[in-house]
């Protein structure tokens, strides 16, 4: 998660004031990921202008630790802004405030990002390990572990960490009870080549998204007997109302897509229609709001 000088100014705000104008954050991410941790709430709203309000401060601070910070205080944000910010930082003063420096070049990170709706057996080099999903925790597996899967736990390939760490939150999306998540990095599209289990594709609703799923899953998927991507039944409605007209500006590079799926070619042409997409983050409360 990208958040810049402007958007810790506006977290400042929000934890001393208990309030802040949903307007001000440049990076409208971060507001999706602190609803969906609890951190805050709407909260009152006119014709132009929409409010949040805090709920718990704690979650905020666990959100920039999920988001890489490592910021614990309001005394934190502002030594941060000052050391990052306001002075050229270097390379030891950037890894004193990130704890995840260089995630995706990192071989001590490579491996999958995992949690699950339910309890799941995996077997991690042939040990039978017990997958429990809690809120704000996820698993994360080296690459140099072997990992099993039952025939009947289906995998659902996501983009957004957020769905690891509050899995519980997407129930009511699938039925079955042996659901595995497993974000989507390099390693992933290696270690799907292996699996047999049905994969469903868990991703943006835009083109970028659409264009993952053909382009990089569909061809990685060499043994699995049945893929599909998850599509809510009301994602017209979801994408006319809440869509951003800037994902599909910036993509419009992926409009040429080669679809046999009707299902995703009829998605594709509903963000042809509206000229709008929909990211992964936020789909669980437009979904609860809107059915």
């Amino acid at each position: 998660m990208k958040i810049n000088k402007r958007d810790f100014l506006n977290l400042k705000v929000l934890l001393e004031e208990k309030t802040i104008t949903q307007g001000k954050f440049i990076n409208k991410k971060i507001i999706e990921g602190l609803k969906l941790n609890g951190s805050v709430c709407d909260g009152k709203k006119s014709a132009k202008v929409r409010y949040i309000n805090l709920l718990k401060a704690e979650n905020i601070f666990i959100f920039l630790k999920n988001s890489s910070f490592n910021i614990e205080s309001i005394e934190d944000i502002d030594r941060y802004i000052d050391e990052v910010y306001d002075n050229k930082p270097s390379r030891d003063t950037i890894q004193k405030w990130h704890n995840n420096g260089k995630a995706v070049d990192s071989k001590s990170l490579r491996g999958l990002y995992i949690s699950s709706l339910n309890s799941v057996n995996i077997k991690v080099n042939n040990e039978l390990v017990t997958i429990i999903p809690n809120s704000g925790i996820g698993y994360f597996l080296f690459y140099t572990q072997k990992v099993g899967l039952d025939k009947d736990t289906i995998v659902v390939g996501i983009e957004n960490y957020q769905v690891v760490w509050f899995a519980k939150k997407y129930q009511e999306f699938f039925q079955s009870s042996k659901i595995l998540f497993v974000v989507i990095n390099p390693y992933m599209l290696e270690w799907i080549k292996s699996i047999e289990n049905e994969y469903i594709h868990f991703g943006d609703y835009d083109l970028a998204g659409i264009s993952i799923y053909l382009d990089k899953i569909i061809p990685r998927l060499l043994k699995s007997k049945k893929y599909s991507m998850f599509i809510p039944e009301n994602i017209e409605e979801l994408i006319q109302k809440h869509g951003d007209t800037q994902l599909y500006k910036q993509q419009i590079e992926s409009k040429h897509l080669t679809v046999k799926d009707k299902k995703i070619e009829s998605l594709i042409k509903i963000i042809d229609k509206y000229k709008k997409g929909i990211e992964q983050e936020g789909l669980y409360l437009l979904c609860k709001n809107h059915k």
